[in-house]
């Protein structure tokens, strides 16, 4: 038990120390207009972390553990995870050649990660952008739609860069991405809450002026927040603008050495353009006509 407390509060000040910069999304602030549980996204969720608790992380942190200690059998358990990686993750190769699982390595790849901050960082957008976006479509339309765009992540960067290397590619962060994107044109308008150091420290000065102002506005507002609350627009542009110019210089250069496959975030954002083709009919005629879902 004290073991599980260690590594949760580890957990948190990793989060927080990673939120002091750049805004960390927490939860959009409306409730879904349905209120329909999120079982999908939940359900995506709970996979993506068995597959890396139960599979892939016993051999990646086990490994390094035995190799601390002196142990070299260490180096057949990171041999293993290293093998997972390149039998299951996206590689172009698998689908213009049709080595290994082929073409069904876009679908496995969504499904693994990095590390657990890797999986972490994930599932944390997923849970803030993916529950709206699947009121919106529906559940069956949504999961469809989710997988749609992860494949076109990974095979659309994979196009775009011919030149990149044979090194695979894994990681829900390209369905997430179109999720995001289709989050942006869905509900543009709407408020996520937020951890964001700066962002909260910053507020403090703001509301106090505005109080001593005597404005309406912010009069029952309370002067100190732990979390903020900001358009989602202002996030979601954000995350495009940092992951086109990145892109841009991958497709210039021709070699993606940061260890981040941008372009998949970008085709994988980019493929949200397709979302009306999965939006429930009776919320796509509310947007339509201009009103708010």
């Amino acid at each position: 038990m004290l073991l599980l407390f260690i590594f949760l509060f580890y957990i948190l000040i990793t989060l927080f120390a990673r939120s002091i910069i750049t805004p960390m999304p927490l939860s959009d602030t409306g409730t879904v207009r349905y209120k329909t549980i999120p079982w999908v996204t939940l359900v995506l969720i709970v996979i993506n972390s068995l597959v890396f608790i139960a599979w892939q992380a016993p051999n990646l942190y086990q490994g390094a553990q035995r190799l601390d200690l002196g142990d070299a059998s260490g180096y057949d358990l990171l041999y293993s995870y290293v093998r997972q990686i390149w039998t299951y993750g996206y590689r172009g190769i698998f689908l213009r050649e049709g080595v290994s699982i082929g073409a069904f390595a876009t679908f496995t790849s969504m499904f693994m990660h990095a590390d657990l901050w890797h999986l972490l960082g994930n599932m944390i957008y997923l849970w803030t952008f993916g529950r709206r976006v699947e009121d919106a479509c529906g559940p069956w339309r949504y999961l469809v739609f989710y997988l749609l765009a992860g494949m076109v992540a990974n095979i659309g960067s994979d196009v775009l860069n011919r030149a990149q290397a044979d090194i695979p590619g894994i990681g829900a962060s390209g369905a997430i991405s179109g999720v995001m994107g289709a989050y942006l044109i869905l509900f543009p308008g709407a408020m996520v809450v937020c951890f964001w150091g700066i962002g909260v420290v910053l507020r403090l000065p703001v509301v106090l002026v505005m109080k001593l102002a005597g404005l309406k506005s912010v009069r029952g507002a309370p002067l100190w927040r732990s979390t903020i609350r900001l358009p989602a627009w202002t996030l979601l542009l954000f995350f495009l603008v940092s992951n086109t110019l990145p892109s841009l210089d991958v497709l210039v250069q021709g070699q993606d050495y940061g260890g981040v496959n941008t372009l998949a975030h970008l085709t994988g954002f980019l493929a949200a353009l397709v979302i009306f083709l999965f939006v429930r009919k009776d919320l796509l005629a509310r947007y339509i006509a201009g009103r708010s879902l």
